[in-house]
């Protein structure tokens, strides 16, 4: 069976396996774009032609794609002109999160089921739809986050073995947040769909939706002690996020841009194996250290309690020892420590 490759978080893949579909992220890294320097315009972004690449030199017959950028939308009317695909299919997607918006999306998806339905000769299969959502496990332990641009593959394993703490794919289709809603326990199929529109609309925004604020979460995080921030060549959305991000965190952090070959990602792996010698265990753990005593001073407290007859004073190191105690009363005062 042919699998349906997609590229977007707002994918409604849910919905595509409701009708028998298996889906998989495309996220390869080509060699180069021999082919698609043929057929793209030079400045077209990395990921689109090796997206291009893939399709035009493999076995891949079936592509969903989200109109999220410019991007998209040339490698849609090419493949389309192409025709390699036996199905591809272009979700026309608002960029913002209004209810305008999700009435829009809940047509969109009612309309890509009904195409969908006729390619594959099948039905949508309801309790395949509601077991197909699972809740994305929130990591609580000490990693570093890839964010940014997508990064491909092959470059995140690199950066995996180069790290010395677990790191998280946060790029793009890989922080996917749908279904943590409650889904309606009944509903005909127009109710599903609008309830899957406002869940997709939903997600953390990528930066090609007109407010990313709901982004500033991804370091915010506590366990996060590490940043790669990855930035595709000609793509401008994403060295926004950067600047700001860079300005409110203390957490260490790389900027590196691919044009996502295999090649550039080789000549990454130097600066990865710098930024990971900065991370080490005794490094994090004297940052960790500096900061929490800029923040406590000298790490000393002070204890009082101030009475009819005395006034008690207890002083504290950061190891909540007692230092030093000193009784106060009126015209006498008593020092113990």
């Amino acid at each position: 069976m042919n699998k349906t490759y997609y590229v977007c978080k707002y994918t409604p893949i849910e919905l595509l396996q409701a009708f028998g579909g298996e889906c998989e992220i495309f996220n390869h890294m080509p060699e180069g774009f021999d082919l698609a320097d043929q057929v793209a315009h030079p400045n077209i972004c990395g990921f689109g032609k090796a997206l291009l690449e893939e399709v035009l030199s493999s076995e891949i017959r079936e592509l969903v794609l989200v109109n999220c950028c410019d991007t998209i939308r040339s490698v849609y009317d090419i493949l389309l002109d192409s025709g390699k695909l036996d199905f591809l299919y272009l979700l026309d997607l608002l960029h913002c999160d209004s209810a305008c918006s999700q009435e829009r999306m809940a047509l969109q998806l009612k309309n890509l089921a009904k195409a969908y339905g006729a390619y594959k000769g099948t039905e949508f299969d309801e309790q395949v739809f509601r077991a197909s959502f699972q809740e994305k496990e929130k990591v609580l332990t000490p990693h570093i986050g890839v964010f940014g641009a997508r990064m491909g593959a092959e470059l995140f394993e690199m950066t995996q073995s180069a790290m010395p703490l677990p790191v998280e794919n946060e790029t793009c289709v890989h922080n996917r947040s749908v279904g943590y809603a409650r889904l309606p326990e009944d509903g005909d199929f127009d109710a599903l769909m609008s309830w899957y529109a406002k869940e997709l609309m939903g997600q953390m925004p990528c930066m090609r939706m007109n407010d990313p604020t709901g982004r500033k979460k991804l370091y915010q995080d506590p366990s996060l002690k590490g940043i790669i921030y990855h930035t595709v060549k000609f793509c401008d959305f994403y060295s926004f996020e950067y600047a700001d991000i860079k300005n409110h965190t203390d957490v260490p952090i790389l900027k590196i841009e691919s044009d996502y070959t295999i090649q550039s990602s080789g000549q990454l792996l130097t600066r990865l194996e710098a930024f990971a010698e900065s991370l080490d265990t005794g490094s994090l753990t004297e940052k960790e250290d500096r900061k929490e005593e800029h923040r406590m001073g000298k790490g000393y407290f002070a204890g009082i309690d101030s009475g009819s007859t005395s006034t008690d004073v207890v002083i504290l190191n950061k190891e909540k020892q007692i230092v030093a105690d000193i009784i106060l009363r009126p015209g006498q005062a008593q020092h113990r420590g």
